[in-house]
């Protein structure tokens, strides 16, 4: 053997028997250890599945960065075929508020929409951990004239050249004929009535007043067309005929009617006379303190008689627009560059009825510019499938939230004088870097409705906690707002009490630690928290003349091993 090799060998032996010396002393050191791989093809599977532990996790993070979406309120409308499990769906995506029509209902049919409402929300409340607020509105009639039910609920045609009786006589209400049919609220009319008046009956049939008698009117009919049970009737003369005298006999009964409903709002239909608008108004003000105004307001009467548009929308606490997507482009442009900036700068919210009849006609509307401008969306059962298509589709995916556009300079120069506009500005800033969710907790009411603006691309939620030392008025507040924000856009309620809080966390700690439990957030997203108008122990508000806004953003950190125990599982 040669030598080197010799030499070799045994510096390897000595190597070898020098590490089997250390061996115990290095197992008692901890900053050392040893890695023991099985093989070349153990490595390469190790390797694989990190790479595809790697693959999903990106996959999943740009799925959640796709689904980035404007939180929109939802009302839904009830009828006599709304399901218990229909109901329960609605609540478990977010549908908080619902409508429900006073004038198309018998008494009966309303008081079993009713009676299943509030099992259906009794049963999920009592299955939910947090406590929930629901809203009820409830349309009445107003001013309108709409003609009654028809026999079996079914339309006619009305042929040209026939005659057709409108009556007053309430025995006809829910069974009208071809011949003879009633109108509501007919009665406060007949006065103004003239011979050779032009009547339109619905959308379609039109008619000339050919006898006029005590309690009713007789119309031949000039223009065919179908009539629908409820269709609106246009009366010559109708928006100012009227005596205000006669105004509280159209609307008192409906009023003390939602007020023993314990209804929380009024939907008005077809608004065009200021005066009787101004007269619901003063009423709810004085009377029905607790009852909030849902206008649907005749944009295409306004526009075209040049009414004061600003001074109705001041009446009214929120504007439904229940036909959109079906106007003419005059009255669309109307309403696009004059109800919607003026409701804007009036903080009047919108609600929108987007026309689904089937779960596909979602993406026909979903990038429409009227949803990117509205707070809430009006959904209702399809008479196609017999179904509310737009529980799932409850999230509006927006255009591109890097994008901040400022309309003009007065725009800018209010962001920079105005406080409630600073915070929006801020919010909106932040909210650009992927941010997943905002948490407010405020004692300013002004101050997180003025937070639901169409700048903030993800979640608000605003804690809302409820204390052993609040009294009835302070919950019934908390409440009452609560209801009011499910009507906003991007707004997130949470109403929580003292037992939820077991771990006794501040209000913007409780809300992330719960949103993390409900799977809303995870390790590793980035979200802002915001605390306005705080009170210290004291009671004392912290700051000098406006509120102070505390803004923090972080990223959510991992869970501790022994928070993991916390719920219970």
């Amino acid at each position: 053997m040669p030598v080197a090799q010799q030499e070799l060998q045994l510096d390897s032996q000595t190597n070898e028997e020098g590490e089997e010396e250390e061996q115990p002393e290095d197992e008692n050191r901890l900053d050392k250890f040893t890695v023991r791989l099985n093989g070349q093809h153990d490595l390469e599977q190790r390797l694989k599945e990190f790479k595809a532990a790697c693959e999903a996790h990106d996959k999943h993070s740009r799925r959640r960065k796709r689904r980035r979406y404007y939180h929109l309120g939802l009302v839904a409308k009830l009828v006599t075929e709304t399901t218990h499990d229909e109901l329960r769906r609605m609540l478990e995506n977010g549908t908080y508020t619902f409508h429900v029509d006073t004038v198309a209902n018998k008494p009966d049919e309303l008081q079993a929409i009713l009676d299943t409402m509030n099992i259906a929300i009794s049963a999920y409340s009592s299955e939910r951990e947090l406590p929930m607020t629901t809203g009820l509105a409830l349309e009445i009639n107003g001013e309108c004239c709409r003609v009654g039910r028809m026999r079996n609920n079914c339309s006619v045609m009305m042929a040209r050249g026939a005659v057709v009786t409108l009556t007053t006589d309430d025995a006809y209400r829910y069974k009208g004929f071809k011949e003879i049919f009633y109108v509501i609220n007919l009665k406060a009319y007949l006065p103004s009535v003239q011979l050779n008046d032009i009547v339109l009956i619905g959308r379609d049939a039109r008619g000339r007043v050919v006898k006029t008698l005590r309690e009713a009117l007789a119309v031949m009919i000039i223009d065919a067309g179908v009539v629908a049970p409820y269709d609106f009737i246009e009366l010559p003369r109708q928006c100012h005929s009227l005596d205000p005298e006669i105004y509280p006999d159209l609307f008192m009964k409906d009023l003390e009617m939602a007020a023993s409903l314990n209804a929380n709002y009024v939907v008005l239909p077809k608004i065009r006379c200021k005066n009787f608008l101004r007269a619901v108004r003063q009423e709810l003000n004085s009377s029905f303190g607790n009852l909030k105004l849902i206008g649907m307001i005749d944009f295409e009467y306004v526009r075209s008689n040049m009414l004061d548009l600003l001074g109705i929308i001041k009446l009214v606490d929120y504007i439904w627009i229940p036909d959109m997507f079906s106007v003419h482009c005059c009255v669309y442009n109307y309403i696009m560059d004059d109800v919607l900036p003026i409701s804007h700068c009036q903080k009047k919210p919108v609600i929108g009825t987007v026309p689904l009849e089937r779960c596909s006609d979602f993406k026909r509307f979903e990038l429409h510019e009227f949803l990117w401008k509205i707070d809430a969306i009006h959904i209702q059962k399809s008479p196609w499938c017999n179904k509310y298509p737009l529980i799932v589709k409850k999230l509006m995916p927006i255009k591109d939230y890097r994008v901040g556009v400022v309309q003009n300079k007065m725009v800018l120069k209010n962001i920079l004088t105005s406080y409630q506009t600073i915070v929006n500005f801020i919010i909106r800033t932040i909210s650009s870097i992927e941010c997943q969710a905002i948490f407010v907790y405020t004692t300013c009411e002004t101050a997180s409705v003025a937070l639901s603006r169409t700048e903030i691309y993800c979640p608000v939620y605003l804690m809302m906690p409820l204390e052993d030392t609040d009294d009835a008025d302070t919950i019934a507040c908390k409440v009452e707002l609560a209801r009011a924000l499910h009507l906003r856009r991007n707004m997130h309620p949470v109403l929580y009490t003292k037992e939820l809080n077991e771990c006794n966390y501040s209000p913007i700690e409780f809300g992330v630690d719960f949103m993390r439990k409900k799977g809303c957030l995870e390790v590793g997203d980035f979200v802002v928290t915001l605390e306005v108008a705080k009170e210290d122990k004291e009671n004392v508000v912290i700051g000098i003349g406006d509120d102070v806004c505390i803004l923090r953003a972080f990223y959510v950190s991992p869970l501790f091993a022994c928070e993991k125990f916390k719920y219970g599982g």
